[in-house]
């Protein structure tokens, strides 16, 4: 595969997106564009008929859409896949099904090349069985992060990156922008149409839905204990128990936060996850 070049049907219901996409493509030598689709039953007939090396697939498409035409797919016909899409929260199930990589629209020259040499690195016939890729597998698997993004950040010294914020950007009384780390924020609540974000030192009011902001959080350090309320799970004294599944959780501090027995599973999960 590495003597000739990839071969690679382009799948997209946006004319403009696809034309962008194979004039990219067609910048880089290691690929040559043998097809197009505009839905997803072309795409399965293209693969039949052309069994492509790769292809780059949208998410969104007519009829099937991206992630039913991997599934459709015989393993025989089936190509590598990369999925190119204006949204980044199918990447999980995208590399469930053993995707090579997730692009997100647009999608420029410098990224698309990147995508193509590690198609054919990991592929070759000495790289694609190492233990470095599958371990990188595995864990874009396991944490929704771009494989393309773990191996950049092998190069670095820095923390496993995460697909949630790690600051948020908060304007303060003065207009100005205060980037805030979210491993600060104690617990977060409900006011109106504003979320009163807490931290030690101060409380933030931000204009902001709370599943908008939810979003944003990491959900193994932010927990949902009432329909108004976020926890920071690591700032948890204790947890003590009522009535109903209903519990009070202590922040320390004087800070009490009810948690309503709808919630009790986050709860649960809380304490299993803390104990010895």
């Amino acid at each position: 595969m590495t003597e000739r070049a990839l071969t690679a049907i382009l799948v997209d219901d946006e004319p403009l997106a696809l034309e962008g996409l194979r004039l990219r493509l067609e910048k880089i030598p290691q690929v040559k564009v043998i097809g197009e689709a505009s839905d997803g039953d072309q795409a399965i007939q293209l693969c039949q008929k052309l069994n492509p090396d790769v292809m780059f697939l949208d998410l969104q498409l007519p009829g099937l859409n991206g992630i039913e035409v991997v599934q459709a797919l015989q393993s025989d016909v089936l190509p590598m896949v990369v999925f190119v899409s204006a949204y980044g929260e199918y990447a999980l199930d995208a590399f469930e099904l053993n995707a090579i990589d997730y692009v997100l629209k647009p999608a420029n020259l410098g990224r698309l090349q990147k995508t193509v040499d590690r198609i054919i690195e990991r592929h070759s016939p000495q790289n694609k069985h190492s233990e470095k890729f599958r371990l990188l597998k595995a864990l874009g698997e396991a944490s929704g992060i771009e494989i393309t993004e773990l191996e950049d950040w092998l190069k670095t010294d820095q923390p496993l990156p995460t697909k949630y914020n790690q600051e948020l950007v908060i304007k303060n009384e003065d207009l100005e922008k205060v980037f805030l780390a979210t491993k600060d924020i104690r617990w977060i609540d409900a006011a109106g149409d504003y979320m009163c974000i807490h931290t030690n030192q101060e409380t933030h009011i931000v204009r902001i839905t709370m599943k908008k902001l939810e979003e944003q959080l990491d959900p193994k350090m932010f927990a949902r204990i009432h329909k108004s309320t976020l926890v920071n799970v690591n700032c948890i004294k204790s947890i003590k128990p009522l009535r109903n599944s209903e519990c009070i959780l202590d922040l320390g501090g004087d800070v009490q936060l009810k948690a309503s027995r709808n919630y009790s599973a986050n709860i649960k999960k809380i304490v299993e996850s803390k104990e010895l």
